[in-house]
């Protein structure tokens, strides 16, 4: 993730912007490494389906990759 220079008066917006694309992003990112569409991601999240230990991993690892990035974000913006 890039880091840009964002003025305080944006701080406010640029963050809620970030924090509302996580479910878009964590669905793409997670259809990705499951070789998954749309209608499977959903159809999963909606059911009592059982998940491959890879499945499982894959999921927490994107989980974790995009609260880490984000968390990056907010240290930075700290450190101005």
């Amino acid at each position: 993730m890039e880091s840009k220079k964002i003025s305080s008066s944006n701080l406010l917006l640029h963050t809620h912007t970030e924090l509302t694309q996580l479910p878009k992003s964590f669905r793409e990112s997670v259809c990705h490494e499951c070789g998954w569409s749309e209608a499977t991601f959903y159809r999963k999240a909606r059911g009592k389906n059982t998940f491959s230990n890879a499945e499982k991993e894959k999921i927490l690892a994107v989980a974790d990759n995009l609260l880490k990035e984000r968390l990056e974000q907010n240290v930075s913006y700290r450190q101005r």
